[in-house]
């Protein structure tokens, strides 16, 4: 193997110390794999002509690699998961994880984190899966509640003993978990404050003598670090508020003694870890969807335990993408992911519509994907008005054929539609809510709106037009949403005492009302029409 290391972070100790003995520790990690075991395309790379990626077969070849690499050398090797392992394609959606935990036991990962969005179908799922796994599963933050008892729901940490070192691992599952889940789906379950549950783990791990503390959380490294460090400075002066950290940042920040720090939940990855100015603990998170691994060598002072620096197994820094002419797929991890493949997946790459451009997710306040799905979710329902969250739109579609499957890797979560009657009143109050609420917005269809963010609460909406015409504040209009925003999710608390009226309609999954429209309407050449505008700055 091509094996390019450099000095990635400064080293924490003066040269005089570099002369005593040492001891390295290897770290493979993935994050948001989201059922990305199979092969695929590297899109994000060439659109036109993308490599191929090889998924977890590749990631095995990388990874053998790696542990003979650490066997010689006589260090640690860890290889762990910091949760959302199976929702988001079919082979991972349509075997409830199974395909996805059979590779991981194949590929003898060491732990495994909760992540929210295990939740998706039930947390029958996460239990199935943590009987499936081979490795411990670890959230020291989630508990059961059935009974009227409070206990763990997963494992709190997980030892690992090499010779004179004891590395402790603890996961943590971010509590959002509850605003993002169905609330059927997490009954029983109650998702703890993630600064209590570190501290506290810390505090136990050093009590059982435990050398090098590793965070493992399912709480995402945000995309834009600067703009999170000001708020993080911003929100440490003025006082924590809570227990619960808004990011993997903020949770650095406020438990100090961690050594290490992977972090999940935000798909974008980190080449060069973020080092906590205070506590000094580096954090680290790769890219998701299984397109990458991230490992990197910790160089620890084997008399006090100290970390000394680290170093990346590329030259590029700590992630390597999993291009499968570099790392050829290992025959063993392919068969078990095509056998569970060819019973789930037939049909599902059938013409069903066509694409004269990419339809893609790009734009701050809408998007011609975003337009799509809104499009066809009011066709479907013959609403007045449709609205969803951008959350829930995973990815774009090619220029082209249109198949089920490029319509499944968009809309992975099997969320249903519904149609209810409200006033142009509540509307316009339930977006004033959502701008209020923060985010970037939502995807609509069927109306125009502009909002003005330097404008006081309440007041920010200041266009609001149904089918081409001002909206009239006593006028009833025909609302198309999804059952994720009728439970309230993503600032539509307004919405959750209307939900039973939707309910009759309950039922049409919004993927098939796309797959539906394409159908009718392609080949689709969609454009961008100003349906969601905002101006100025929050005050």
């Amino acid at each position: 193997m091509r094996r390019f290391f450099y000095i990635a972070a400064l080293l924490l100790l003066t040269v005089s110390v570099h002369a005593a003995p040492t001891w390295s520790l290897v770290v493979c990690h993935t994050n948001d794999v989201h059922g990305g075991v199979d092969s695929s395309e590297a899109t994000f790379m060439n659109p036109e002509h993308p490599p191929q990626l090889g998924g977890a077969a590749s990631a095995q070849r990388l990874i053998n690699q790696i542990k003979q690499y650490a066997l010689e050398k006589r260090s640690g090797f860890l290889l762990f998961d910091t949760g959302d392992i199976f929702q988001g394609t079919l082979v991972g959606t349509k075997t409830k994880g199974e395909a996805v935990m059979r590779a991981m036991n194949e590929m003898q990962y060491d732990a495994w984190v909760l992540g929210n969005h295990e939740f998706d179908l039930g947390r029958e799922v996460p239990e199935m899966l943590m009987r499936m796994a081979d490795f411990p599963t670890l959230s020291a933050n989630v508990f059961d509640t059935s009974g009227g008892t409070m206990k763990p729901f997963a494992q709190p940490y997980v030892i690992k003993n090499y010779g004179p070192v004891k590395v402790g691992i603890i996961g943590i599952t971010t509590a959002g978990t509850v605003r993002a889940a169905f609330e059927e789906n997490i009954r029983n379950l109650y998702f703890g404050p993630e600064v209590t549950a570190l501290a506290a783990y810390r505090d136990t791990l050093r009590q059982k003598g435990v050398d090098i503390i590793i965070a493992a959380c399912h709480l995402g490294l945000p995309y834009d670090r600067w703009e999170a460090w000001d708020n993080l400075e911003k929100h440490e002066k003025e006082g924590w508020k809570s227990d619960y950290a808004r990011d993997a940042f903020e949770l650095a920040r406020r438990v100090p003694g961690i050594d290490l720090l992977f972090a999940g939940d935000i798909h974008v990855g980190y080449q060069e870890p973020w080092v906590d100015p205070v506590t000094h603990t580096p954090c680290f998170q790769g890219y998701g969807r299984g397109t990458n691994l991230l490992c990197v060598e910790f160089e620890f002072d084997l008399q006090t335990k100290k970390l000394m620096g680290w170093k990346p197994f590329a030259e590029d820094g700590t992630l390597i993408t999993l291009l499968s002419d570099r790392f050829p797929r290992d025959r063993k991890i392919a068969e078990t992911i095509d056998t569970v493949k060819s019973r789930v997946e037939v049909g599902w790459d059938e013409k069903i519509g066509e694409a004269i451009i990419p339809i893609t997710r790009t734009g701050e306040n809408e998007s011609l994907m975003g337009n799509v799905i809104c499009d066809a979710m009011q066709w479907k329902l013959k609403g007045d008005i449709a609205i969803t969250n951008k959350g829930g739109v995973r990815t774009d579609l090619p220029a082209g054929t249109i198949t089920p499957r490029d319509v499944f890797n968009v809309l992975p979560f099997d969320n249903t539609l519904g149609a209810l009657t409200v006033t142009g009143q509540f509307l316009k109050e339930l977006f004033e809510d959502k701008v209020a609420y923060g985010g970037s917005g939502l995807y609509v269809s069927g109306m125009k709106i502009v909002i003005d963010r330097s404008k006081p609460r309440g007041e920010r909406v200041v266009t609001f037009e149904v089918g081409g015409k001002p909206y009239l504040p006593d006028a009833n209009y025909r609302l198309v949403t999804t059952d994720y925003l009728l439970e309230g999710n993503s600032g539509m608390d307004k919405l959750t005492p209307l939900r039973s009226q939707a309910a009759v309609e309950s039922g049409t999954f919004m993927r098939d009302a796309v797959i539906e429209y394409l159908n009718e309407h392609s080949p689709i050449k969609p454009k961008l029409d100003g349906r969601w505008t905002t101006i100025g700055n929050t005050p």
